[in-house]
């Protein structure tokens, strides 16, 4: 262990003379994350905090070791040089945030949505290219093993026919964020759909129901179904009125069932036969202890993680940039989720009918999948 912990401090070293400029825009609790985490990783010089709110900026620079902060992108991209910004604002500041940023040929990480609608989306997706920037939507759970092996899993056929899909998303979050619950909290569940179905999130109708029994005049509780192409339903239900935080996907097939649980500490993916009648949880070859994952004819343990996961992020953004690749299957799965919140909107003001649905589809993921940034970076095919 410690011949192990000498050899990364001598790398640290060495990415440490050639480190990447990175500001933060937003100072919001996902803002500070993101913050904390650029600062802590080796590919990383925190540059500079902004948000409109010069107090909030202020407390985030501080705790972070007095990077200057701003409370205006024109300013801090006027005052500081960087290489890349990342952005965690309010929805209605996504785009003139991320476009300023694009506009003067920072390359950009953008936290899910990657913009207000797929339109503004596009735009942004086409801005990148045509500056030759890297735009990386942070979709840091897909990075965590669970859900990798999830992806691999389901793409091997290991479940058999896939019969239905749940996913509930839920938190206590009224009073901070200016989005309905659609927007707010399904980002994240339909971006984890996208990755662990690899790229097939391109149902032909979205249905949606909400409520809003506070009236605050936004939904506060949501429900989303739709199909995947072999009809099997979907059903993923969203609530910023829980006293209970969850993040939960039950995936059943035919031969196997998936149950996932991204608030547990370990052993986040529990694995079952199919037949109800047992309730047989696989270990053997799936788990060889609790808190571990094990590939069948790999060697060496793989223990569920959280901030590891954003520390690949900034990795795997950095060494976009360095190469100044871009990433198109990136964006195509931003997009997708664009599409379908969109969709969501429109099924909403429909009460509930199915609104179609027209986003970039899985043969853009496929042209991209090998060696992308989606690619798992702990699983070998």
């Amino acid at each position: 262990m410690e011949a192990f912990a000498k050899d990364f401090s001598q790398d640290r070293d060495r990415v440490d003379a050639d480190r990447l400029r990175i500001a933060v825009v937003g100072a919001g609790s996902r803002g500070a994350g993101m913050a904390e985490t650029l600062q802590a990783s080796p590919d990383w010089d925190l540059a500079a905090i902004c948000d409109v709110d010069s107090r909030r900026a202020g407390t985030v620079s501080e705790k972070l070791g007095g990077a200057p902060w701003f409370e205006a992108i024109d300013e801090l991209l006027d005052s500081v040089e960087v290489d890349a910004v990342a952005i965690a604002t309010p929805l209605r500041a996504l785009f003139g945030t991320g476009m300023t940023a694009l506009r003067a040929g920072k390359h950009v990480l953008v936290e899910q949505p990657l913009a207000d609608s797929l339109e503004r989306g596009q735009e942004m997706a086409a801005e990148a290219d045509a500056r030759g920037v890297v735009l990386m939507a942070n979709k840091a759970q897909c990075f965590e093993p669970a859900v990798q092996k999830m992806q691999k899993l389901v793409g091997s056929g290991s479940l058999g026919d896939i019969l239905f899909v749940e996913a509930v998303r839920t938190e206590s979050n009224l009073a901070r964020t200016d989005r309905d619950v659609f927007w707010d909290l399904a980002p994240d569940s339909l971006a984890l759909l996208d990755y662990v179905f690899a790229g097939r999130l391109n149902p032909q109708g979205v249905s949606a129901l909400g409520g809003d029994p506070l009236g605050t005049g936004r939904d506060c509780v949501g429900h989303v179904i739709f199909r995947l192409p072999n009809d099997a339903t979907v059903h993923l239900h969203v609530n910023n009125l829980s006293r209970v935080k969850s993040h939960q996907l039950v995936i059943a097939g035919s031969q196997l069932v998936l149950v996932w649980d991204a608030t547990l500490p370990q052993e986040q993916l529990a694995i079952f036969d199919s037949d109800s009648s047992t309730q047989q949880r696989r270990r053997s070859p799936y788990w060889t202890e609790p808190g571990a994952l094990q590939v069948p004819g790999e060697d060496g343990q793989v223990p569920a993680f959280g901030q590891e996961a954003r520390d690949r992020v900034a990795a795997e953004f950095a060494r976009r940039v360095r190469g100044h690749q871009r990433a198109p299957s990136t964006n195509t799965s931003g997009l997708r989720v664009l599409g379908m919140l969109e969709a969501v909107t429109r099924s909403r003001g429909l009460e509930g009918q199915a609104s179609s649905i027209h986003v970039p589809g899985p043969e853009d993921y496929q042209q991209q999948a090998a060696g992308s940034w989606l690619e798992s970076v702990l699983w070998s095919r």
